[in-house]
């Protein structure tokens, strides 16, 4: 018996759906602390990237769990992880430390381009990102913002999940 592509689709959403939740609520529960984390990092002003970020992967997380638009909340997510993959790359980590950030990143991709799967209430046409212009696009803006923090002091902790 065959398990109908629809139903890995939705596995698949739920394995990024909840780790984007499960990343995003200490974000979300504590803003302050969350701004200074990215400040610290050199996003700044911290207070605008870490509630934006916060906002992303602890409501991007729901959504996509829930099938609510879940194809545009995994194109966020994907910008995200580039800009977090590449943001270690600069701090000269380990692979370790970044290849989390590529995992998320493919799975994202591949919510946008074949969809959110079963139970999925309201879509979004993912694809509409899925063409070189844009991808070149992100991939340059992943680059400037991930090269163009300072990061100060020693905390040095990621800025994405």
């Amino acid at each position: 018996m065959e398990i109908s592509f629809e139903w890995i689709l939705l596995l698949a959403r739920l394995v990024l759906g909840s780790g984007m939740i499960y990343y995003g609520w200490p974000k979300a529960r504590d803003l302050r602390a969350n701004a200074k984390d990215f400040e610290q990092m050199g996003f700044k002003p911290g207070i605008f990237w870490g509630t934006l970020i916060a906002a992303v992967e602890f409501l991007g997380g729901i959504a996509v769990v829930l099938g609510l638009y879940a194809e545009l909340a995994a194109s966020l997510f994907a910008f995200q992880m580039l800009v977090g993959a590449f943001w270690k790359i600069r701090l000269k980590k380990p692979f370790t430390d970044y290849s989390y950030d590529f995992q998320l990143f493919a799975l994202s991709l591949l919510i946008m381009a074949q969809g959110s799967g079963a139970l999925a209430p309201a879509h979004f046409p993912g694809t509409i990102f899925l063409n070189w212009y844009v991808a070149a696009a992100a991939l340059a803006g992943a680059l400037v913002m991930a090269c163009g923090c300072k990061p100060s002091g020693a905390k040095g902790a990621p800025p994405m999940g």
